[in-house]
């Protein structure tokens, strides 16, 4: 896996005896060798090409493979280079002078070695390139989805306040009817489904504009126990409604973030909502739990329900997104914000009991 992002001429540096490398750097310099001592000490100018012709294997062995590449390769065509170079009274020896030929072989290694240098530099800066045009991506990608939901945010403000206009009318005129229609009679049962409904629609008017327009977060320091506690005592109703046994884990010691109570409970109660919703008809178990590292605090919810698809935990915290029907889908949508606000992040993953929700916070030292 640690490979996976290399570029690929980062790859064959590691192969220097590849079918590639033999062909383009090894044969080259056998046969350049081959020719070399198979031709006769009178054709001087022949030498004097074949001795030149080196130095492209060793080029290319240095852009192939960087500086190592370059080095092996000069240092081969040294070693094969020199019998040739300096046998005395062979008959197919070099004719050249011996300092052209200590030069010739001094520029091998010098050629091989810049070349090398040069290739490694222009793959580092290739590198830092393919990274700062990944984190440009990320950084596009984070201002693409604030202006959506910025723009989301406002037309749902919107439709929020139209709908809860005339929803204080019908309240108030709820009041006022309520007394007026007897106990007991068939009215009555039909005007408490019509109350119920109107209540129903005002906590959904709520919910889009606590997505619209969250509110301000008052951050101080608290004990990230206190939160995972809360939640139990919120969720202790619901739990005993659908048979769900709660497990609440927290450490001995204290916990530390930076962060608005309410808030960070409002956003465990999502969760907490959303595994409720998933539990079996029978019930199950939701796991609360406080846990640290060396510079995060981690509020953890795990639950037993059916696992989560792949395409959809890659969707788990869009607005309006989920396959209940009579949800807004904004549960998540909302957590996710509100631990934004906090500097932190929720990861959803198929782990633990069944489904782990993990909220990561910045942690303070205590």
């Amino acid at each position: 896996m640690a490979s996976a992002g290399r570029d690929p001429a980062d790859r064959s540096s590691d192969h220097l005896l590849g079918w590639r490398t033999d062909l383009l750097v090894w044969l080259p310099i056998a046969a350049i060798t081959a020719l070399h001592y198979g031709t006769s000490h009178e054709l001087e100018w022949v030498h004097d090409v074949l001795r030149r012709l080196y130095y492209l294997p060793i080029v290319l062995a240095a852009f192939r493979h960087g500086l190592r590449g370059g080095l092996l390769a000069a240092l081969v065509t040294s070693l094969v280079y020199l019998p040739h170079a300096f046998a005395p009274g062979h008959h197919h020896h070099d004719p050249a002078g011996g300092l052209e030929k200590a030069l010739e072989i001094l520029l091998y290694n010098s050629v091989g070695a810049t070349a090398g240098w040069l290739a490694e530099l222009e793959r580092r800066r290739r590198r830092e390139l393919q990274v700062a045009l990944a984190e440009q991506r990320r950084l596009v990608d984070q201002l693409v989805h604030a202006s959506r939901l910025t723009a989301l945010g406002e037309v749902v403000a919107g439709i929020a306040h139209e709908i809860k206009n005339p929803l204080h009318a019908l309240a108030g005129t709820a009041e006022i009817v309520d007394p007026m229609i007897p106990e007991g009679s068939e009215e009555r049962r039909m005007w408490q489904i019509h109350r119920k409904e109107l209540e129903r629609l005002s906590r959904v008017a709520e919910r889009f504009l606590s997505f619209a327009r969250p509110s301000p977060s008052a951050l101080v320091p608290l004990d990230l126990r206190r939160v995972a506690e809360q939640l139990a005592h919120l969720s202790e109703a619901e739990a005993r409604h659908r048979h769900v046994r709660l497990a609440l884990e927290t450490p001995d010691t204290p916990v530390t973030v930076r962060g608005d109570v309410d808030q960070l409970a409002s956003l465990a109660l999502h969760i907490a909502v959303n595994a409720f919703k998933k539990a079996a008809p029978t019930g199950g178990t939701l796991r609360i739990a406080v846990a640290s590292e060396p510079d995060a605090a981690l509020l953890v919810l795990e639950n037993d329900g059916p696992p989560l698809p792949e395409t959809s935990r890659e969707r788990l915290f869009d607005p309006f997104f989920g396959d209940d029907p009579t949800s807004t889908g904004l549960g998540l949508s909302i957590a996710a914000r509100i631990a934004e606000q906090h500097g932190g992040t929720i990861t959803a993953e198929n782990a633990g009991l069944g489904v782990r929700f993990t909220i990561r916070l910045p942690r303070l030292d205590d």
